[in-house]
């Protein structure tokens, strides 16, 4: 599944994976929740996290679990401390 996303420094885009400290996946209730004990991140299709200039965007594909009917956050970390997280449930 590839994860496209965007962060901000105050009003400055960030555009360096440098910026990235991590990823971070758990399960979670299929309901809003927080990461309490993170599950190894796996990418997948043999890339890495990356900028794309052209689409103004990072693209970090990620190997979702191989379950049906489950929920996970995932969970982005800069170098900052900031976080952003997405919710996902699997089919």
């Amino acid at each position: 599944m590839p994860l496209k996303f965007n962060f901000y420094a105050g009003s400055v885009k960030k555009t360096n994976v440098s910026d990235v400290a991590g990823f971070a996946f758990a399960p979670a209730p299929c309901e809003v929740s927080m990461i309490d004990a993170a599950v190894e991140f796996t990418t997948t299709g043999g890339t890495q996290l990356r900028y794309d200039g052209t689409a103004g965007q990072f693209i970090q594909n990620w190997q979702t679990p191989k379950t049906t009917g489950k929920c996970y956050v995932v969970q982005l970390t800069a170098l900052d401390g900031s976080t952003i997280a997405a919710y996902f449930k699997t089919k």
